[in-house]
């Protein structure tokens, strides 16, 4: 259990939710009865009651909100058909292949998601405003700065989406264009952002809670982003937010890149802000089951059987290997087709650390085998995991794809991981403050774009580089961020996401978005909302 003492604000108190407490000194609360007048007293009881804004993050990492929509949709990650599972009404395949429309389950599960945040800091707001006290003034900008990154995913995911701050409205508000979203999220990130909490990421009092470098870094996202969501870029803006965390001195990389992932990882100083997941009292982080196959749970020992899904594409997982760099048998790499044939490169440490490849074993060593292998799978009845992946749909091969090892799987897990995730990450401001600055100049080989890469490659083990292409940063940051939830996110900014790769054709070309953007970059508003709120508009294009 993460949940730690009241008295020491600690932001794993939101953990209280789910579990009791065996020690009676310590007094605790629960955030779903937080409903009388008499509560919001002590800070101990303003703490715990803002706690239950942050209850809807858990589901982050979950196959049905942020990750789909950021990383299923792009040549970094793929949910096959495997038979009978994984088909869902041809969901994961429409995301792949971007057929997705309106009534997709996972755009309507996402908005549902972010919408829930948003109106738990609606309510929240509304009874801290109405205290007008000098101790409520800092949890109500923590509470809107929180609300403004709610509002920050669905200005990246659907654009042109309904504000609403009002908890005690009931008129069905209109869809607000997205440019107007961006003005929102900018004015509530810089009207709030000083009056957070500065302070060092092991400060227990505030971990997993939104401090002042979360805002700067909300902002920093917001400001690369801003020609893709208003047709104006904004690089100074965005060199001056990641310059504000890094100046702060309160962050910096580990030193092995796996730190960020292990189950205890809070200590890591790259987390600007992390969700605070825990298998017991606060699960949601289903990557176990999402991408292992149903065999390992003798791998594990894990409580339930996976459910063989997600994994990543056989060209992005090759993106590790550089035959150009030191070429030597050192690379040797097995399964990349179905002919067993291998590549050799310069090896980066990330690769192994990011994915389960080869064969799969028992938890006392035994060869896992499956006897429900498609005859057609050259591999057989031993369970092995290999990058190829034969078809997206109806029948991918069970074993086929490299899987998503990023957070580190352990014995006796459940199918909720310990791990806590880093939304934001110290090496995403790096990178992120390096693109601005080449943007910013035209220049990708830049100092300071060039040392901020190098340092991320030394890190995996690879070799520096001397100057850089725009491509080459790409890829970089592609194999830094995988799996984070933003890769969609940088494929259109890079101009990546209406390209082929995979199973994925060309996007069909169209204008029908502002500044000629394809209107496939950002999601259709759900057919179930438009049902529910005659106010609302559908994006073009859908």
């Amino acid at each position: 259990m993460k949940s730690i003492k009241i008295t020491k604000l600690s932001a794993l108190v939101l953990l209280i939710i789910a579990g009791s407490c065996t020690n009676l000194d310590e007094k605790r609360y629960l955030y779903d009865t937080v409903t009388t007048d008499d509560f919001y007293k002590t800070d101990a009881e303003l703490v715990s009651a803002v706690g239950a804004a942050y209850t809807n993050l858990f589901a982050y990492m979950g196959n049905t909100t942020v990750l789909p929509l950021g990383e299923v949709v792009t040549d970094e990650m793929i949910v096959p058909t495997r038979g009978a599972d994984w088909g869902d009404g041809g969901v994961w395949v429409s995301l792949q292949q971007h057929t997705y429309g309106s009534n997709n389950a996972r755009v309507n599960d996402c908005w549902n998601f972010l919408y829930g945040g948003v109106n738990t800091c609606n309510r929240l707001l509304a009874k801290f405003e109405s205290l007008g006290t000098d101790a409520s003034k800092s949890y109500i900008a923590e509470l809107k700065v929180l609300r403004a990154i709610y509002y920050l995913m669905l200005l990246d995911i659907y654009g042109n989406v309904p504000i609403s701050i009002d908890f005690t409205q009931t008129t069905p508000p209109a869809a607000t264009p997205r440019s107007e979203v961006y003005a929102f999220v900018e004015k509530e990130l810089t009207d709030n952002v000083a009056d957070l909490k500065a302070t060092k990421p092991t400060d227990d009092a505030y971990y997993g809670r939104v401090t002042r470098y979360v805002g700067y870094a909300a902002l920093a996202k917001l400001y690369l982003n801003a020609g893709v969501y208003t047709g104006t870029p904004q690089w100074d803006k965005a060199i001056d937010a990641c310059d504000t965390i890094i100046n702060s001195g309160f962050y910096s990389l580990t030193p092995n890149y796996v730190d960020n992932f292990v189950k205890d990882n809070k200590e890591s100083p790259e987390f600007i802000w992390a969700v605070p997941y825990d298998a017991l009292k606060a699960g949601g982080f289903n990557m176990p089951m999402m991408t292992l196959s149903y065999l390992n749970q003798a791998t594990y020992n894990i409580d339930q059987q996976p459910w063989n899904g997600f994994a990543t594409q056989a060209e992005f997982y090759k993106s590790y290997i550089d035959p150009a760099q030191n070429p030597g048998p050192q690379g040797k790499v097995v399964g990349l087709n179905p002919k067993g044939d291998s590549i050799t490169g310069t090896l980066d440490k990330r690769m192994t650390a990011n994915f389960l490849v080869g064969p799969q074993f028992a938890a006392d060593g035994s060869r896992l085998l499956d006897g429900g292998a498609d005859v057609t799978d050259p591999d057989g009845q031993p369970l092995t995991f290999t990058p190829y992946i034969n078809e997206i749909a109806p029948n991918a091969w069970r074993q086929s794809g490299a899987r998503i090892g990023k957070w580190q799987f352990y014995k006796g897990m459940t199918s909720n991981l310990s791990n806590d995730f880093g939304i934001y990450r110290y090496a995403d401001i790096l990178l992120m403050r390096a693109e601005a600055q080449s943007r910013k100049t035209n220049n990708w080989s830049d100092p300071f774009t060039v040392g901020v890469i190098n340092q991320i490659r030394s890190r995996a083990g690879v070799d520096p580089f001397a100057a850089l292409t725009e491509a080459q940063f790409y890829a970089e940051r592609s194999r830094e961020m995988f799996a984070e939830t933003f890769h969609r996110q940088d494929m259109i900014r890079f101009g990546k996401y209406n390209l082929a790769w995979g199973f994925h054709a060309a996007d069909p070309v169209d204008a029908l978005g502002p500044n000629g953007i394809n209107h496939l970059n950002i999601f259709p508003i759900p057919a179930t909302q438009i049902n529910a709120n005659p106010n609302l508009a559908q994006n073009p294009g859908y």
